[in-house]
């Protein structure tokens, strides 16, 4: 079965989000955009506005590819209203430990570990080559930036 994805957003972050979303075997089916003269950060892949967003099918699921957490949380909480899945993408060049969990609608970017009883919130970034020790806490929407390392038990609070 298809899995298909809606990706919100249009910028840089979409564009990184669109990579890793295919090479996790999702069908990106389209990009979101509030602003009416969005244009695809990948040719070939259609933009629709968000009015035009149709209701989630079996197996249809959205991303919100934002950098701003305010507007990242406004959009996630939209979206689950309406029944959309927001699914975690880890991609296929980061490592994620069995017994972490990993939020919805989390990105963790190429090179990235979480390790051993991690926890990461709600609509995180852990960004390209982010190192997280062992049970720490990343709280919801927050971004963490390349290369950053979090040492053991680091606890971040969620984003405002």
């Amino acid at each position: 079965m298809s899995r298909s994805l809606f990706i919100v957003g249009t910028g840089a972050h979409a564009r990184k989000v669109f990579h890793c979303a295919s090479a996790g075997g999702y069908d990106v089916a389209a990009f979101v955009d509030e602003n009416p003269a969005a244009t695809a950060p990948i040719a070939g892949i259609p933009v629709l506005g968000v009015a035009a967003l149709p209701a989630p099918g079996a197996g249809d699921a959205a991303f919100v590819a934002i950098g701003r957490a305010d507007v990242r949380r406004r959009l996630m909480d939209r979206l689950a209203e309406l029944g959309w899945a927001l699914p975690a993408l880890v991609h296929v060049a980061a490592w994620v430990a069995p017994d972490a969990r990993v939020g919805d609608g989390v990105l963790v970017a190429a090179g990235a570990v979480v390790e051993t009883a991690s926890v990461i919130g709600r609509g995180a970034i852990v960004d390209i080559g982010v190192l997280v020790d062992h049970e720490c806490e990343v709280g919801a929407y927050c971004h963490l930036r390349p290369g950053e390392i979090l040492g053991p038990r680091t606890q971040v609070p969620a984003a405002a």
